[in-house]
């Protein structure tokens, strides 16, 4: 609503007005330093067994994240993306009373959310980077704009489609913050905490106490500040540049990220300088950034991994205890510099008795097609001249009979699409191959090669004599010395009407086609061929 403070004051009287405050900007929080190349996930996830990291995509952790941010590249092929939403505060309807909602979409338009997903979930494959939580479905929740800000109102109805969603979404992650005690973002939260959703949050980059921004401050989730790794190994010595002599962000090794907001509201520490994830696939597909935006991804990715195998209940408790398990399992080799007093706990998700998740299996449901060659044979010889019957048939488990759809393929003669067919090919030795593809572009081919042994005329002599009638070219055969039943070829076509047999004989034949042209006659009998060109 659009109102004066006295009005505000006013309506706060109201006994049906739980309480009023304004709808300030949230933005992202992310510190704006260059590139580098990334060490959060082998920092706190040097066994990769439990999680089947092999550069294979055979399995996925069986869990839904929600990334309430900037949106998520969908067609990121780093990415499981399941949907998302796009929140947004209307400019239509009364002045005084517009409410945000959220809507189908979820798309990325600036690139902070796609990277927050990549640390999560990103695929385990042979390419781009891999995420705590490889293959995780990630369902984008954009509640900022291309600019990486947005307003309360818009936060708070992405949470609360988040907790509409409770049934499928287990974890949520916001690296987002804004300055002040948002009562209504508290309250959405606790309402989707209730429902059973874990939330991972940024601490904050205002190298401030996180108990002055919202949500670093709620107790209801777990808060996470950056820490400053370079190679990905405890022991504080390595140096920024790494070995490639480019700084990514000037700050000393093993410590709390110059930047990160601290102090007692902190849960955790995670990896947060020089975060390389994700990007959409116009920005380049991949970059490297810092911020507590990078380090809470790598919470909310343990988290995942818990949820995926041991959220016992759909309630606060259950997540409170997912909050406990991951805090517990931190450990203390780091040096907290900022001097608040506290030492939070570093993450750590090395103990595959702790995160161990469920993984569910990624082999393709449908099955590919079978072709097979019938005729000829691999290896069959033929006379030349003599045609050859060519078959296949081919069928898919999911499809069925896909014979019509073989594709025929040589460097003999043109592709063509058949089950079967019959031709003439020249003398040589050809390599034949029948391929079918299903409707969920799985293939199979199925490939022979066979011989044509050169022509023989032998004794039989065939004898053409052109001539015209009426401008349409005519041929008169004639043969002498041919052996039982004979063929007869036009350019290696079989001549219709002729059915020639005996030592000797004549035919006359027409191509149908007026003016001058040439047509070449194969004349064959049953061990030998010969062959005369007809010109016009």
């Amino acid at each position: 609503m659009t109102m004066s403070p006295q009005a505000a004051a006013a309506l706060a009287r109201n006994p049906r007005v739980a309480y009023i405050e304004t709808n300030d900007t949230v933005t992202i929080a992310q510190s704006t330093t260059g590139q580098s190349t990334p060490t959060g996930i082998t920092r706190i996830l040097t066994d990769t067994t439990a999680v089947d990291i092999d550069s294979n995509d055979d399995y996925r952790v069986d869990v839904d994240v929600a990334v309430i941010d900037t949106g998520v590249d969908f067609e990121h092929p780093d990415l499981n993306v399941a949907g998302g939403v796009t929140c947004s505060q209307p400019n239509k309807g009364p002045r005084r009373l517009r409410t945000a909602s959220c809507s189908p979409g979820g798309d990325d338009d600036h690139y902070h959310g796609t990277h927050v997903a990549g640390t999560i979930g990103a695929l385990d494959n042979n390419f781009g980077v891999v995420g705590v939580a490889p293959g995780a479905r990630i369902w984008a929740v954009k509640v900022l704009d291309s600019n990486g800000s947005g307003s309360e109102a818009m936060v708070v109805a992405g949470i609360d489609w988040v907790t509409g969603m409770a049934g499928t979404i287990e974890v949520a992650n916001m690296s987002l913050g804004g300055s002040g005690d948002s009562r209504a973002e508290y309250d959405a939260i606790q309402g989707a905490v209730n429902a059973g959703v874990a939330f991972a949050v940024a601490a904050g980059n205002n190298g401030a106490d996180a108990d002055g921004y919202s949500p670093a401050r709620f107790d209801n989730v777990l808060t996470v500040s950056a820490l400053a790794d370079f190679d990905g190994q405890a022991g504080g010595s390595a140096d920024p540049a790494g070995t490639s002599g480019t700084y990514c962000r000037v700050d000393q090794d093993d410590t709390l990220a110059d930047f990160s907001n601290w102090g007692p509201r902190v849960d955790l520490a995670a990896p947060g300088v020089c975060i390389e994830s994700t990007y959409p696939i116009e920005r380049g597909s991949y970059g490297t950034i810092s911020g507590t935006s990078m380090a809470s991804p790598h919470a909310a990715g343990a988290l995942a991994l818990l949820a995926s195998n041991t959220l016992p209940a759909r309630d606060a408790a259950a997540v409170d205890a997912l909050y406990a398990t991951v805090i517990g399992a931190g450990n203390d080799v780091w040096a907290d510099e900022s001097g608040d007093g506290t030492k939070e706990p570093l993450l750590d998700v090395r103990d595959v008795d702790i995160f161990a998740p469920t993984l569910i299996p990624t082999v393709s449901t449908d099955a590919a097609p079978t072709v097979t060659i019938s005729s000829p044979f691999d290896g069959q010889q033929f006379e030349s001249a003599v045609s050859i019957s060519f078959a296949a048939s081919a069928t898919d488990p999911e499809q069925g009979n896909l014979s019509g759809s073989i594709v025929w393929s040589s460097s003999s003669f043109d592709t063509r699409t058949a089950s079967s067919f019959s031709m003439v090919l020249p003398a040589g030795s050809h390599t034949i191959t029948a391929t079918v593809t299903d409707s969920a572009d799985n293939t199979d081919s199925d490939s022979v090669t066979i011989t044509v042994q050169p022509l023989s005329t032998g004794g039989l002599v065939l004898t053409v004599n052109e001539y015209k009638v009426r401008g349409i070219q005519w041929a008169e055969l004639t043969w002498t010395g041919a052996t039982g039943s004979i063929d007869l070829y036009r350019d290696d076509e079989p001549v219709n009407g002729f059915n020639g047999a005996g030592v000797s004989g004549s035919f006359d034949d027409t191509t149908g086609l007026k003016g001058g042209g040439t047509a070449t006659y194969k004349l064959c009998d049953t061990v030998k061929c010969d062959e005369v060109t007809a010109t016009w």
